[in-house]
């Protein structure tokens, strides 16, 4: 980040962005310089908290926002044939742009073949026809009537059908048959009042429906809950353009949707911050359910069969992982499901981890027989790579069948890690904690960081 500027030098900088000859070079002079500000109002969901900030847009573009201040400027015959990246012609842009949208693509495959997508602010369409493209039956609403346009064109050139509308964010409120998916992608953060649009989604999405937040400054280095960017490129978009433009930390995101009844985890890119997925499901519909035979479930010690993963005499050593999964903040219960028909025997320890490295929230000792494991855990925050893990602290025989992550609706205490070095500890969960469980790596996740 560059040095802070103010107000009487904004222009000089904005001057010196319009005349770079490339795209390049303004992208470089954006990394020059920004501004620093603080709210003064405390509570991010109170209507003063906006206030302060529409203000604060009112003196950076200098006028006051209008959704026509979203209006954009761009020869529509040339656009039809090389929209935005290509027309800037600008390498970088192309490639960063490609991956966020396959990043997104690769979220959708959890939503139902051919479903039914509602994607807001599409603009020059890219993610609107690789949609469409892939089966999806997709309604693109843009404020911008030429974009509205350019997309029914590239849809004509492409042969497929796209439902185009020409209306604002709040076109959520009127959805008469809601949608499988809602699709952000690089858009939610020009709504002036994104608690209502939040709140239109409960109309808009069906039961068991998602929201997808692709591409959007959404993150743990945001300084203030939400407010003004005030980063060269926003500072330019604000002040040249007229455009809102906002940013989110990741923790009042979350938190704003929770209030709502949602819950977000993020699909976080290795690739660039732009290609970070966030997925929202309505807080009572996250699950997740994997067979032991699923390559998302490792063993160490057992084999997969026909029923599962097969453990026989398994002595002090770590016995199966997974499934790695996203979980969003809340309270879960962890369930190990064990094949009934044959007898299970022995004793251990059952953790909950997540990250990498692992860092350890759940455990509770396990006595068999049993019909299955479980254990109860908090996440505070959203959180990647939860896995269930088992410790045979005693001669262990079982078939695991499956592993099942939902909400917990109890009420019971959840199970705590051990107590820290020093304090004295069961001799078992001594064990489990001196043996560290080798690095594995499922396949599925191998082939991911291999494949993007």
């Amino acid at each position: 980040m560059g040095g802070h500027i103010n107000l009487a030098n904004l222009d000089a900088k904005i001057a010196e962005c319009n005349a770079a000859p490339s795209m390049m070079e303004r992208r470089e002079l954006f990394a020059s310089f920004s501004m620093n500000w603080r709210p003064e109002v405390a509570d991010p969901f109170s209507p003063e908290y906006r206030t302060e900030q529409m203000e604060l847009y009112r003196r950076v573009a200098g006028k006051r926002y209008d959704l026509a201040n979203e209006a954009c400027s761009f020869d529509l015959s040339a656009a039809t044939y090389r929209p935005y990246p290509y027309g800037s012609h600008d390498p970088e842009a192309v490639g960063v742009h490609l991956v966020a949208i396959g990043s997104l693509m690769r979220q959708l495959a959890s939503v139902p073949v051919g479903g039914r997508i509602l994607e807001f602010g599409p603009g020059w369409g890219n993610t609107t026809l690789q949609m469409a493209l892939a089966g999806f039956k997709v309604t693109a609403v843009d404020l911008e009537e030429k974009f509205c346009e350019l997309i029914r064109r590239r849809a004509i050139q492409h042969k497929v059908n796209i439902n185009v509308v020409n209306s604002d964010f709040m076109y959520a409120e009127t959805v008469k048959e809601p949608y499988d998916a809602v699709v952000f992608f690089e858009c939610f953060h020009h709504c002036d009042d994104h608690m209502r649009l939040l709140r239109a989604m409960e109309n808009a999405v069906k039961p068991g429906g998602k929201i997808f937040f692709g591409g959007e400054p959404i993150g743990a280095a945001f300084p203030i809950p939400w407010g003004l960017r005030l980063d060269g490129e926003a500072l330019f978009a604000i002040r040249n353009n007229g455009w809102l433009e906002l940013g989110f930390h990741e923790r009042y995101f979350q938190g704003a949707l929770r209030s709502i009844g949602w819950s977000a985890v993020l699909h976080k890119s290795e690739e660039t911050f732009v290609a970070n997925i966030w997925e929202a499901r309505r807080s009572g519909e996250f699950r997740v359910d994997v067979s032991a035979l699923d390559p998302k479930v490792g063993t160490i010690v057992g084999e997969k069969g026909p029923q599962g993963i097969v453990v026989e005499d398994s002595y002090k050593h770590w016995v199966f992982c997974g499934p790695f999964c996203d979980l969003p903040a809340g309270r879960w219960l962890g369930t190990v499901k064990l094949d009934k028909k044959v007898v299970s025997s022995g004793a251990g320890i059952l953790q909950v981890c997540y990250g990498v490295p692992e860092k350890v929230i759940a455990q509770a000792n396990v006595t068999l027989p049993a019909k299955e494991m479980q254990i109860r855990f908090g996440t505070e925050e959203a959180v990647a790579d939860v896995q269930l893990r088992y410790f045979s602290s005693d001669l262990t025989s079982f078939v695991m069948t499956s592993i099942k992550i939902e909400p917990d609706e109890s009420g019971l205490p959840l199970d705590v890690p051990a107590p820290p070095q020093g304090e004295e500890v069961d001799p078992a969960v001594d064990a489990a904690q001196q043996e560290a469980p080798p690095p594995i790596t499922p396949l599925w996740r191998v082939l991911s960081r291999v494949f993007g």
